[in-house]
């Protein structure tokens, strides 16, 4: 391990690897990224890895717009897939009020090039003909939407870095830090000391305890999300082709083929739960939390009128583990207010969506 270096990141999930990628190629390679564990291993490994392009800011639409070129393009690059999956996405509207959000949100990724398209109940059906869309309005068709699986893409972001001269350490916890006279950070892991002119705390779910070493409290808290994985469903399995990713507002889901089965990615409106916000064990790797479907059936129950077959379809998984969220839900990026060199990119809850943006920008 390098002792003296001018980027220290800390965290290897998909937001500090994807700064680690962007400044790799701007010609900051004298950098270190700094993982407690292996790459992905705090909450980027089990997120369900959509990327959508659809929202209503014009800066994170730029931010958006990133993933879907990079993981096009990585393999070409790296020789490494990144597991990406162009399937395009729906976003239904039920309500008058969601197809003005539908034009706005259209008229906004129309200045950023992004295609995108309002199409009618009967069109949404060519997409996806397993939906019940009686109460659907509009439809919102993004055809270079899809999904990545979150190990691949960060990983294949890794060895782009690498190609170019940034290090790696794996399995290197950080266990302190403070700032020298000269505005240099010293960084104390397991393995030794290192001094980095800038620091980046990109630990996600453990930004706020690698925060507290520097008296700087991060405005995150994780919360727990889950979806569900079923069985293979003759239904889908009969389809010789790739559903896109689909937002339902009513059930608060969201939907995408697995194989030959469904994800079903509920959002609860109530009931949910924050996680680790007294502080979460340093030596947790890969880790989940155990199921709770209670709180999900009310949103599965509309789930399934959504999408009438998923009512008999067998659980095969319930994927369950914590995200970070910020009050606002933007991530946090930039300097941190009152430190010198200190840098956070952190608190993504679409962190393999945002990732290779906040590390551009």
């Amino acid at each position: 391990m390098k002792d003296d270096v001018q980027v220290a990141i800390i965290g290897g999930g998909a937001m500090g690897v994807g700064l680690l990628y962007h400044l790799a190629h701007e010609g900051w390679t004298d950098t270190v990224l700094l993982e407690k564990g292996e790459l992905t291993s705090g909450s980027t490994w089990h997120a369900a890895g959509l990327v959508p392009h659809f929202i209503g800011s014009l800066n994170m639409a730029k931010v958006h717009a990133e993933a879907p070129l990079l993981y096009d393009r990585l393999e070409q690059e790296t020789g490494l897939s990144a597991g990406w999956h162009p399937t395009g996405a729906i976003r239904l509207a039920l309500t008058d009020n969601e197809v003005d959000w539908f034009r706005y949100v259209q008229g906004m990724l129309d200045l950023v090039g992004v295609e995108s398209h309002l199409i009618s109940p009967a069109e949404i059906l060519e997409h996806q003909p397993l939906l019940d869309v009686e109460d659907v309005k509009l439809g919102f068709w993004t055809p270079h939407d899809g999904w990545s699986d979150p190990s691949g893409s960060t990983n294949a972001m890794a060895r782009g870095a690498r190609q170019l001269g940034a290090e790696i350490e794996r399995h290197t916890l950080v266990t302190d830090m403070g700032q020298l006279p000269d505005g240099r950070w010293e960084i104390t892991t397991d393995k030794g000391q290192l001094v980095a002119d800038h620091v980046v705390n990109a630990a996600g779910c453990y930004a706020p305890q690698l925060g507290e070493m520097v008296g700087y409290e991060v405005p995150i808290v994780s919360v727990i999300h889950q979806y569900l994985v079923t069985e293979a469903i003759p239904e889908v399995a009969a389809l010789d082709f790739d559903l896109p990713v689909v937002r339902d507002p009513r059930a608060s889901c969201y939907y995408r083929r697995e194989i030959d089965g469904l994800i079903i990615g509920p959002y609860e409106r109530a009931g949910a739960k924050t996680y680790g916000v007294d502080g979460i064990d340093w030596d947790l790797h890969f880790y989940l939390t155990p199921p709770d479907h209670d709180v999900l059936m009310p949103w599965l129950e509309l789930a399934a009128q959504r999408i009438p077959i998923f009512a008999n379809a067998g659980i095969r998984t319930t994927v369950s583990g914590p995200i970070t969220h910020t009050p606002d839900s933007g991530y946090l990026m930039g300097p941190a207010p009152g430190l010198k060199n200190y840098w956070v990119c952190a608190g993504a809850s679409i962190g393999v969506t945002q990732g290779p943006g906040a590390g551009k920008y």
